[in-house]
């Protein structure tokens, strides 16, 4: 397992100089990514559900102040493996051009910051951790094919106690099969539920 001050610092490496939020959620994307892809964690570190998305506070705690950070002076990218680097550069070429409020608005749509902070209002502090098993299923979902994301979909809702109907799992294969827009399909089910 990587250290997160050389994560951080590969993630400067293939940026260059970049805002403290920006860096936190390239961070966040970098262990998502992984956790995605080989099951296991990038890096130990927590990351936490704060009002303005992922943090991971050990990171944070350093640069807390700065409005850029130009290098990451208590890692070295060479610590990584090319596997671990490899994932750092995917993610950069991947939320690189994003500005830091993208990622951040990003970030807070997306399960695993909205998990972890469960009811709280958006203006309440946290720091719950992030789940591993929910970023690596959310983001795993990111890249299925229309079946297994629909499957994977159905199984979490079994999950969580819920029952889903037929109509809903064919809206969701139309929906991932690319066959029906997610505004169309969010119409239809509004549509149905005024009907008597």
């Amino acid at each position: 397992m990587a250290d997160v001050h050389d994560v951080a610092a590969a993630v400067l490496d293939a940026t260059g100089p970049e805002s403290p939020m920006k860096l936190q959620k390239l961070l966040y994307y970098t262990q998502a990514w992984h956790l995605a892809e080989y099951d296991k964690p990038l890096f130990d570190a927590p990351i936490e559900a704060w009002r303005r998305g992922p943090v991971v506070p050990e990171i944070y705690f350093r640069h807390q102040g700065q409005s850029e950070v130009c290098a990451w002076e208590e890692g070295d990218p060479r610590g990584l493996s090319a596997r671990e680097y490899g994932v750092v550069r995917s993610v950069v070429e991947r939320y690189g051009h994003f500005s830091r409020h993208e990622l951040s608005d990003m970030a807070h749509d997306e399960e695993p910051w909205r998990a972890a902070r469960g009811d709280l209002p958006e203006t309440e502090p946290s720091s719950e951790p992030l789940s591993h098993g929910v970023m690596a299923r959310y983001f795993r979902r990111l890249t299925s094919g229309p079946e297994e994301a629909v499957a994977e979909a159905v199984g979490s809702a079994r999950l969580e106690g819920l029952d889903v109907p037929d109509d809903v799992v064919a809206t969701m294969r139309a929906v991932a099969a690319g066959e029906l827009t997610a505004d169309e399909a969010i119409a239809r089910e509004l549509e149905a539920l005024r009907r008597p």
